[in-house]
C-alpha cells in the first residue's frame, strides 16, 4: 500500500506528455517508477535519449548516488535551518529591540552588540603569502585552460577524421556483436536503415523480417542461438526475404518498435507489401509479429521457421496477385514509354521537316531577293548603257553637224586662199593613210589646218552626193549651240620631229620656226589616253 501511495504521489505531479513518455520508457526498459522518473528528468523528458542513457553502464547507479547525496545535503541544510531558528528564538527572549543587525553582530548567549574595540581587534590582518602565491595559481589555471582546449581540439579532429557513425555502421556493429556471440552462421542482415530496407522491399516485392534485439532481456541468448540455427538461416536466406536487425538502444530500432507496437523483446515481425488502392502507391504493412516462443534454442528455431513459412503461405495468393498487378503496371509503363518515345520521334521528324521547309523557304526568299536585285542591277546597267548610247549619239550628231558647218566655212575661205600668191603648200597624211596636198594662205592659223583635216570625211561625202543630212544648201548649216569640239589627233612633222599643238599660231610663224616654210609634210597622228 505504501508503494502504491508513493507511485500515485509521483504521478500526480506529471503532465500528460510526461506520463506518456514515462509509459513508453517503462515498456521498453521495465525500470521501476522512481528510477524511470529520475532518468527522464535528467534528459529533459526526451524518451529516446533517456532510453539510451539508461542502458549506458553505470549511469543509473551514478544517478542514484547523486540523488542520495542531494537528499543528504538537503537533510543537513534543513537541520541547520532549524537550529538557526531555535537560536534566534532564544535570542529574542533575552534581548529586546535589536533588529536588522548583521549575523556576526549578534551574541548567541546575550544578544548584545559588539564593542568597537572588539570589532577593531577582529579585523583581518595583512598577509604577504597570498601576494606571493597568486602568480603561481594564475599560471596553473592558464595551463589547465590550455590543456583542456587542446584536448577539446584533438577530440573534434578525431570525430572529424572518423566521422559520425551512420546507420550502416551501426548495423555492421550489431552484425559483429552477433558473430562474436553466436558464430558466423546467421541470416544475411541488411546493411542500411529501415527506410532503405522498405524501399528495397517495395521495389523488389519482398518481405522484411524485422528483428528488434535487446541485450538486457533474459530471452536474448536463446533468441540469438535460434537465429543462428541452420534451419532458420536456410529459411531467411531465401531471396524473398530482407532481414533487418538492430539493437533496441539505437534510435532506428526504438522508432521501429514504437511504430509496430512491440512490447516484448527480442521481437521478430514480418512486414509485407499491401495491395495498392485506386490511385495510391503500394505500401508496407505489419503482417504478423511472433509472440513469446519456447525457451530452448531448437524449439525457438522451429517455431520461428514455422511462423515465417505460415505467414508467407497465407499471403502467397495476394503476393502473386500483387506481382501480377505490378507486372501489368510495368507493362503499361513500358507501353507508355514506347508511346512517348514514338511520339517524341514523330515530333522530332515533324520538327526536322518544318526546319527543312523553313530553310527551303528562306533559301527561296534569298534567291528571289537576289534575282530581284540582279534584275534591278541589270535594268540599271541597261538604262545607263542606253543613256550613254544616246549621249554618244547626240555627241556624234553634234560633231557631224559641226563638221558640216566647218566645211561650209572652209568653202567660203578657199577662194581667198587660192587667189593669194604667197601661200604655203602642205602635204597632209590623214589617219587612214590617205595623202592630200593643199595650199593655205600665209596668214592662216594652225586652227585652219586642223579644221581642214577634221572635215575630210564630210567633204568627200559632199563631193560625191552633193547633198547634206541637213539639206542641199551647204551655206545654211550652222554649228550646234553650246558644242565644244575636241580634236582626237595631232599634226606632227617627222623631219625634224615637231608637234604643232599651238592652234592659234599663224602657219608662217609655225613653219618658219622649224625651217619648213613654205612647204612641209604633216602627219595626223591619233591621240591615245595614258594608262592608269
Amino acid at each position: 500500500m505504501a508503494d502504491q501511495h508513493t507511485n500515485d504521489k509521483v504521478l500526480e505531479g506529471l503532465s500528460d506528455s510526461q506520463r506518456q513518455s514515462l509509459h513508453e520508457f517503462s515498456q521498453v526498459t521495465n525500470a521501476n517508477l522512481e528510477l524511470a522518473v529520475r532518468v527522464l528528468a535528467s534528459r529533459q523528458w526526451n524518451t529516446q535519449q533517456a532510453i539510451q542513457m539508461y542502458y549506458e553502464p553505470g549511469y543509473a547507479d551514478a544517478l542514484q548516488k547523486t540523488d542520495d547525496a542531494q537528499e543528504a545535503e538537503k537533510d543537513v541544510s534543513e537541520g541547520l535551518r532549524r537550529r538557526g531558528v531555535e537560536a534566534s528564538g532564544s535570542g529574542r527572549d533575552t534581548q529586546s529591540n535589536v533588529r536588522g543587525a548583521e549575523s556576526s553582530g549578534h551574541n548567541a548567549e546575550g544578544g548584545s552588540r559588539r564593542k568597537p574595540e572588539d570589532s577593531a581587534s577582529r579585523r583581518p590582518q595583512f598577509a604577504i603569502t597570498p601576494l606571493l602565491v597568486w602568480p603561481f595559481v594564475l599560471m596553473l589555471r592558464l595551463a589547465m585552460l590550455a590543456a583542456s582546449t587542446l584536448l577539446r581540439i584533438l577530440g573534434i579532429q578525431r570525430i572529424a577524421s572518423s566521422g559520425v557513425p551512420n546507420q550502416t555502421t551501426i548495423t555492421n556493429d550489431f552484425e559483429h556483436y552477433f558473430e562474436a556471440h553466436y558464430g558466423l552462421e546467421h541470416p544475411p542482415f541488411f546493411h542500411g536503415t529501415l527506410a532503405d530496407a522498405r524501399t528495397a522491399a517495395l521495389r523488389d516485392q519482398k518481405y522484411i523480417v524485422m528483428v528488434l534485439w535487446s541485450k538486457e532481456h533474459d530471452d536474448a541468448d536463446v533468441f540469438g542461438r535460434a537465429l543462428a540455427h541452420p534451419d532458420v538461416v536456410a529459411c531467411l536466406t531465401q531471396p524473398q526475404f530482407i532481414v533487418w536487425a538492430d539493437d533496441l538502444t539505437q534510435l532506428d530500432a526504438y522508432a521501429a518498435a514504437s511504430d509496430s507496437g512491440a512490447t516484448h523483446f527480442p521481437s521478430i515481425s514480418v512486414l509485407g507489401p499491401r495491395a495498392a488502392s485506386a490511385g495510391l502507391p503500394t505500401r508496407l504493412e505489419l503482417v504478423a509479429r511472433m509472440r513469446n516462443g519456447p525457451h530452448t534454442a531448437n524449439a525457438m528455431a522451429q517455431s520461428l521457421v514455422s511462423f515465417v513459412t505460415r505467414v508467407v503461405a497465407s499471403r502467397d495468393s495476394m503476393t502473386r496477385a500483387m506481382q501480377r498487378e505490378q507486372d501489368e503496371r510495368d507493362a503499361e509503363r513500358r507501353l507508355r514509354a514506347q508511346q512517348n518515345a514514338a511520339y517524341e520521334a514523330s515530333l522530332a521528324r515533324d520538327q526536322e521537316r518544318d526546319r527543312e521547309q523553313r530553310e527551303q523557304s528562306a533559301r527561296a526568299r534569298e534567291q528571289e531577293i537576289k534575282a530581284r536585285e540582279e534584275e534591278i542591277k541589270a535594268k540599271e546597267e541597261q538604262d545607263a548603257e542606253e543613256r550613254r548610247r544616246r549621249e554618244e549619239q547626240a555627241v556624234d550628231e553634234q560633231r557631224t553637224q559641226w563638221r558640216w558647218a566647218k566645211l561650209a566655212q572652209i568653202h567660203k575661205e578657199n577662194a581667198t586662199e587660192l587667189a593669194s600668191a604667197d601661200a604655203a603648200k602642205l602635204s597632209l597624211r590623214l589617219e587612214n593613210g590617205r595623202r592630200i596636198v593643199h595650199s593655205f594662205a600665209r596668214d592662216s592659223t594652225m586652227q585652219r589646218v586642223f579644221d581642214f583635216v577634221e572635215t575630210r570625211d564630210v567633204a568627200d561625202e559632199w563631193a560625191t552626193k552633193g547633198v547634206t543630212p541637213y539639206g542641199s544648201d551647204l551655206a545654211q548649216i550652222t554649228a550646234p549651240a553650246g558644242y565644244t569640239h575636241t580634236y582626237e589627233f595631232a599634226l606632227v612633222s617627222q623631219f625634224p620631229r615637231v608637234v604643232f599643238d599651238d592652234r592659234r599660231a599663224t602657219l608662217h610663224n609655225a613653219l618658219s620656226a622649224c625651217g619648213l616654210w613654205p612647204s612641209a609634210v604633216l602627219i595626223a597622228e591619233p591621240l591615245f589616253e595614258p594608262e592608269d
